[in-house]
């Protein structure tokens, strides 16, 4: 069965999983989606428990969580981006392994 590496793209972009569970990739989708939800939830957990520790402002209280969220928030983007291609190149390349059968 053909699968469009567009639709495939598409679904990635509205959540991290879903193109490869379309494509037939139900293994690597299932583990793209709870990398997905814990990186995300640790993030949030990270930035509001550690913040909300700390009384005094000082780089360690204040501007090295902040740091910290936001590396990983540009972690959590660049990972998104990578798996929206890479289903698309799945899913090409799994109709032209369909085309010479």
């Amino acid at each position: 069965m053909k699968h469009n590496p567009r639709l495939a793209g598409l679904l990635s972009l509205l959540f991290p999983g879903l193109g490869q569970v379309y494509i037939g990739k139900r293994t690597l989708g299932a583990a793209l989606m709870l990398a997905f939800i814990i990186i995300g939830n640790l993030n949030v957990i990270w930035l509001s428990v550690y913040a909300g520790l700390q009384t005094e402002i000082t780089f360690f209280s204040h501007t090295f969580p902040r740091l910290l969220h936001y590396i990983f928030a540009s972690y959590g983007v660049v990972f998104w981006i990578w798996q929206v291609f890479d289903v698309y190149r799945l899913a090409k390349q799994n109709n032209f392994r369909q085309e010479d059968v």
